[in-house]
């Protein structure tokens, strides 16, 4: 009798076994759904031993299939575990409705959950949670309360206070507030909340220029959340400055907020080469400098959304003229004494691209030719950074030599920055800025196509710590900006704006505005879960999500990373006993605001 019992549990061990190595085999999609005229494909996802032999997309209501075909095999990516890798494209499945992927193996049946064919998709299902989130961020109760009356790091005068009250907690596992960070390091510099005040302004627009009034209701939402995100860069602005980089805390104790110093350890350094734009003297600097901010460490964008600001016909706690004279003042101060902020005492790539925002908004707003000449100035600077290296032809570089630029948040802005720019051009500067962005465009596109890569990820050309040169998925944990790593849903959605912004201007080339416009629909659907960990990144959408950041819906957490231990390799986690997990779960402002920047830009 005990044999038997054994050979039964054993029978149904095997059985179980059995019917969960079967279900190893996964069909992935965007958990949100595609839209009508959009790039659509699935990626099935095996191992070895695996076969897929046909793929069919059924009537989820009627379970007819609809468009069938035989999956492409990709096969392995990288050192990505022992997975193997078909797609299927059903791009040419432009109707509406509900559909179910079903694909046959030699392990049987496989279907995907269903999912949305819809025009205005991503608008209609993500947005307003996107802005939710943001006014979620928004600092109130007893924390504003102790923001009204902050100390200075460090400083030994109890009666040295300064009200920072407002802005939006950076992320969902940072209650500090800033203006950028990682501003140690020299080319890694993330404009956080300016940015996400200029984008909403930006989407605001878009939304009413290209939808025709369809989505009022959330457009004055953007509009309040900007004006929000205004009055609080206006606070930042020092009268005999720059901006405040940052309010910062140590734990729970609300009375331990304060005023941060910036993290560079030491900035304001003088150049023994002069530059036009260090021609101050030094000693009108109070000494409120080691809590302001240069340019690129989010002054300048700090300038673009105030300016920016000063055009609408509503205002908040400041008047519109308070915007504008905030802008200006802070863009006159720092191109006096800019470098004298930076950590190494000289301009790279992010000064030009930020500046060139900043200069681009002022003319907008005030037809002064002075903010004009520096925008064409900044500019010519951007474009002339194009430059080609080994096999590797027209990339940006970042600094004055052929380093490459890489991004783990803002890699797509110095293409969005020209083409903010581009309604101000000149026409011979207008067409030298589309051979340009199209150069850069087309290179992001041949280093994405460069090895098997079954979601269309973007790749990037990165350089390590010691000087080693390579292209590679994920941003490398061997920087400048080591400690710091983590995943890059922010850059991803920087370059589908990127890609969307571009191939707006390039709708009479239908091949290279197809590639464009599937090269920005694949990074928003790894965000959305047509990745190999068949995760949602997008809080309140999909079928899969974090509990380890309280957030609220439309946060974004960082997402996927290389290896921990192989640069190679594929990881991410979630998992509350792990301190390093929010390099994978933590949602953070960048994420969420050029995600809405790349929807907002399909129109």
């Amino acid at each position: 009798m005990k044999s038997l019992i054994r050979f039964a549990f054993a029978l149904l061990g095997l059985l179980a076994c059995q019917s969960c190595f079967a279900q190893e085999i996964q069909i992935l999609t965007n958990h949100v759904g595609y839209e009508t005229a959009g790039a659509k494909q699935i990626v099935i996802l095996g191992h070895p031993g695996d076969e897929i032999t046909a793929c069919s997309i059924l009537d989820a209501q009627t379970d007819n299939p609809v468009l069938s075909g035989t999956p492409t095999k990709i096969g392995p990516v990288d050192q990505w575990h022992d997975w193997i890798f078909w797609t299927f494209n059903f791009t040419g499945l432009n109707t509406s409705g509900t559909y179910i992927a079903d694909c046959s193996t030699n392990r049987g049946e496989r279907r995907s959950p269903p999912f949305a064919i819809q025009d205005e998709l991503l608008e209609r299902s993500t947005l307003s949670d996107v802005v939710y989130f943001f006014k979620d961020q928004r600092v109130v109760g007893q924390t504003d309360k102790a923001d009204h009356h902050l100390k200075f790091e460090d400083s030994t005068d109890p009666n040295k206070r300064l009200d920072l009250h407002g802005g939006w907690a950076d992320a969902t596992g940072d209650s500090g507030k800033h203006l950028s960070h990682l501003n140690f390091s020299t080319y890694f510099n993330p404009q956080h909340g300016p940015l996400t005040t200029w984008a909403l302004y930006e989407c605001y627009d878009l939304l009413r220029a290209q939808h025709e009034g369809r989505f009022h209701p959330l457009s004055k939402r953007m509009l309040d959340e900007a004006v929000y995100g205004a009055d609080y860069l206006a606070r930042c602005k020092n009268p005999t400055g720059s901006f405040f980089r940052s309010v910062d805390d140590n734990g729970e104790n609300l009375a331990d907020r304060f005023v941060a110093k910036d993290g560079s350890g030491g900035i304001i350094k003088k150049t023994k080469n002069p530059n036009p734009l260090q021609s101050g003297d030094m000693s009108k600097i109070s000494d409120e400098f080691l809590y302001e901010v240069s340019f690129r460490c989010g002054g300048a964008m700090s300038i673009a959304a105030l300016a920016r600001a000063s055009t609408y016909p509503v205002c908040g706690d400041y008047s519109n003229a308070d915007y504008l004279k905030a802008a200006q003042d802070g863009f006159a101060f720092l191109q006096k004494y800019n470098l004298y902020y930076t950590n190494d005492g000289k301009e790279n790539i992010i000064d030009d691209y930020c500046i060139l925002m900043a200069a681009t908004e002022l003319f907008k707003a005030t037809h002064d030719q002075q903010y004009k000449m520096e925008a064409d100035r900044r500019a010519a600077n951007l474009m002339n950074r194009l430059t080609s290296s080994g096999k590797y032809p027209n990339y940006w570089r970042a600094d004055d030599g052929d380093r490459p630029f890489f991004h783990a948040a803002d890699a797509g802005l110095p293409v969005v920055s020209l083409l903010n720019f581009f309604v101000i051009a000149d026409e011979s500067t207008q067409q030298k800025i589309l051979q340009i962005v199209r150069k850069e465009m087309e290179f992001e596109l041949a280093v994405t196509n460069e090895v098997p890569n079954p979601f269309g990820y973007a790749r990037q050309l990165v350089q390590s710590k010691d000087g080693n040169r390579r292209t590679t998925f994920f941003f490398p944990h061997d920087t400048d900006a080591a400690p710091w790593w983590q995943g890059e849903d922010a850059r991803l959605a920087s370059l589908a704006t990127a890609a969307r912004m571009t191939a707006a201007h390039f709708t009479d080339d239908p091949d290279f505005h197809a590639k464009l416009e599937t090269y920005a629909t694949n990074q928003l659907n790894w965000i959305l879960g047509l990745n190999p960990y068949d995760f949602c990144m997008l809080k309140g959408s999909g079928r899969t999500h974090s509990f380890d950041y309280f957030g609220a819906p439309g946060g974004i957490c960082n997402g996927i990373t290389s290896g921990i231990d192989n640069p190679d390799d594929i990881h991410f986690e979630v998992d509350s006993t792990n301190d390093d997990n929010w390099r994978w779960d933590e949602q953070w402002l960048p994420h969420s605001t050029w995600f809405m920047l790349a929807v907002t830009n399909g129109g």
